[in-house]
């Protein structure tokens, strides 16, 4: 009997092994480390000045040759003159014009193929802009992101297309779409502001590059998902390749193309307000001095502008966009709204009827400065206790155990470990090589300073995310209920929102990472709750079969079947937060935030090129970790 358990005895010992061996590398790892390196005085940075000194270099260069050398003369100043002259010709328009007949413009260009009740909301939320008072920096903006968007889509589209008919396009394209998405767009002003100077191209360049990756995906995507059958019938027909793509192919992608287009705009919304950083103006500027004046409710005000703005292009693009001779509008309709819009136009010109006119200004608004006052005088019960547990309880504790306790070979190590553990050695690799890459170009602190601050805010965010969106996806009528509220705060600029925390919590790390909270838990809820009704009905019913509780089902059923939709949230949580960086440097966040905008206030070069390297190297190994999670979660394919 003892010879036959013997076997069994053994596999059970060799199986028990095989799963301790990794974490028994890692206490010892972490345990001589910790014994070798602890006197040491934090990351010896030996090449402090290695990437500063170079893009310092850089600066003084650009400054001395702006005007003379032919890099600027030949290419730079001549784009720039262009980008100029389309941005100020189209805002010279749209403020030559009588305020009436822009509106009626945004009225009739979705009228034009029955959008109707688009028309009517685009032109309502223009006026509303007029009605408070900011009328002109409304077609400032307008103007910046028209000319930003347009040229994304004329880069984006092409682009997706080819991907989608070439492979290896596409797998070319991949990775620079990956790092155009994960990094934050505050890397790109300080070179772009070397290149282009101080002004509203420099902020369309920066719009262009981090809203460009929705719409060539989706470009992609839609080409890619058009069906074989529909190609493959107008080949027979004796269609060329570009008479299928223009006919066939296109056409039925429209709806795809149109939603990375959405997402476009949707993501220009946020470089807007930061765009007032590199002399862009517009409403942007509005929503700076709001914070500085803390004005909760002109913030407000200037924020759905800038959602009006982005709800006039949307409308307008999706309407340019209807190809369909069925949707027209009848022609001579068509010609004569044109002509009423021309009329109306002479007869302002020509009376002196051109600017909206004073009805309410921002004061309007003021009354919710009141509340949060108030809120900030008599809540305190609330939120001195909670600004103090997440400063004193959570961000001081952990950061101070990572900088001054916690041996810095330490940190690499587990990194590394970490992530050879969800996937291989390469991501392992990178995960510790990039931590001492942070260490060794002098960020080795103010990292950890702000990735203490990242992680705190993305716990919280998953920790109210992912329960309501699992709670969303299996109750429709609660999804529907929060649509509002998830597009209130995916639109209002996040600038916006940081306004009434600072007041109600004061300046310091909490104010950054409430409002990263608000900011990050959209994306959450909205891909959890779409994972969780996507989980086929087929296997939940197999569980009732087998008598399943509802809670068993949930369980272990629709949850692990959505995990890695889950997984694909939390990432998305975390790049959400990452993006709120350089807001949490405004209101005393310090870390990364606040180096950023130093870096850009004072054209410091190479600060800016140590604090974009170490923000894009966390944004990386969190999103390379998070992704190969959720590729741990995907269910086996079955053959």
């Amino acid at each position: 009997m003892t010879t036959g358990t013997a076997p069994a005895w053994q596999a059970i010992s060799s199986d028990t092994l095989r799963k301790a061996i990794p974490w028994l590398t890692l206490i010892v790892g972490v345990v001589v480390l910790q014994a070798s390196f602890a006197s040491s005085d934090g990351f010896p940075a030996a090449l402090d000045t290695f990437i500063s000194d170079p893009f310092d270099a850089l600066g003084a260069w650009i400054r001395a040759n702006r005007r003379s050398h032919g890099l600027f003369t030949g290419f730079f100043n001549p784009l720039t003159d262009v980008l100029n002259f389309s941005i100020d010709g189209i805002e010279a328009v749209l403020l030559w014009l009588p305020w009436y007949v822009v509106v009626g413009g945004a009225f009739l260009i979705p009228a034009r193929v029955k959008m109707w009740k688009q028309g009517l909301v685009a032109a309502a939320v223009l006026i509303y802009t007029g009605l408070i008072g900011l009328w002109e920096p409304t077609m400032e903006t307008l103007a910046l992101m028209s000319v930003a968007v347009m040229i994304a889509v004329l880069i984006g589209v092409p682009l997706g297309i080819w991907a989608a008919l070439r492979p290896t396009v596409e797998k070319f394209l991949r990775p620079i779409l990956d790092a155009m998405q994960t990094v934050p767009a505050f890397v790109y002003f300080l070179p772009l502001i070397g290149f282009f100077g101080i002004g509203s191209v420099n902020a369309a360049v920066a719009t262009v590059i981090y809203a460009l990756a929705p719409v060539v995906r989706l470009t992609t995507l839609g080409i890619k998902q058009v069906p074989v059958q529909s190609v493959e019938s107008a080949r027979m027909f004796g269609s060329s390749t570009r008479q299928t793509l223009l006919k066939v192919q296109i056409p039925m992608a429209l709806p795809t193309i149109l939603t990375g287009l959405t997402q476009t705009i949707m993501m220009a919304l946020g470089i807007v307000v930061l765009a007032a950083l590199m002399g862009a103006g517009g409403l942007g500027e509005n929503v700076f001095q709001s914070l500085s004046q803390r004005r909760t409710g002109r913030g407000i005000a200037a924020g759905l502008a800038i959602v009006a703005v982005a709800i006039v292009l949307d409308r307008v693009w999706r309407s340019l966009a209807d190809i369909d001779p069925l949707s027209r509008t009848p022609r001579r309709w068509m010609w004569g709204g044109i002509g009423t819009l021309v009329a109306a136009t002479v007869i302002g010109r020509t009376m002196g009827v051109i600017e909206f006119p004073d009805v309410w200004s921002l004061r309007l608004f003021d009354p919710i400065d009141n509340v949060v006052v108030w809120s900030r005088d008599n809540l305190t019960w609330i939120t001195r206790p909670v600004n103090d547990f997440i400063v004193a309880g959570i961000v001081v504790p952990v950061r101070d155990f990572l900088t001054e306790t916690l041996a810095w070979p330490v940190l690499p190590f587990v990194t590394g470990w970490a992530c050879w553990k969800v996937k291989d050695w390469k991501l392992a690799l990178f995960g510790a090589g990039s931590v001492v890459v942070i260490g060794l170009i002098g960020m080795w602190e103010l990292s950890i300073n702000t990735l203490v601050q990242v992680m705190t805010a993305t716990i919280i965010s998953v920790a109210i995310a992912i329960p309501i969106g699992i709670w969303a996806g299996r109750k429709p009528r609660i999804e529907a209920a929060m649509g509002p509220i998830l597009d209130a705060l995916q639109t209002i600029p996040s600038l916006v929102y940081i306004i009434p925390v600072v007041i109600l919590f004061t300046v310091g790390v909490v104010p950054g990472i409430i409002a990263s909270v608000l900011y990050a838990i959209v994306p959450g809820i909205r891909i959890s709750a779409l994972g969780i009704r996507q989980v086929p009905e087929e296997s939940v019913e197999a569980s009732r079969t087998f008598g399943a509780t509802p809670r068993q089902t949930m369980l272990g059923v629709r949850i692990p079947l959505a995990g890695p939709t889950i997984m694909t949230a939390i990432n998305q949580v975390i790049m959400m937060v990452l993006a709120m960086v350089i807001i949490a440097g405004f209101v005393g966040g310090g870390g990364l935030g606040f180096e950023t905008i130093r870096a850009l206030t004072r054209s410091l070069f190479g600060l800016g090129a140590e604090v974009g390297l170490a923000l894009v190297l966390i944004a990386m190994v969190l999103d390379r970790y998070t992704q190969a999670w959720g590729e741990r979660l995907q269910p086996p394919t079955g053959h």
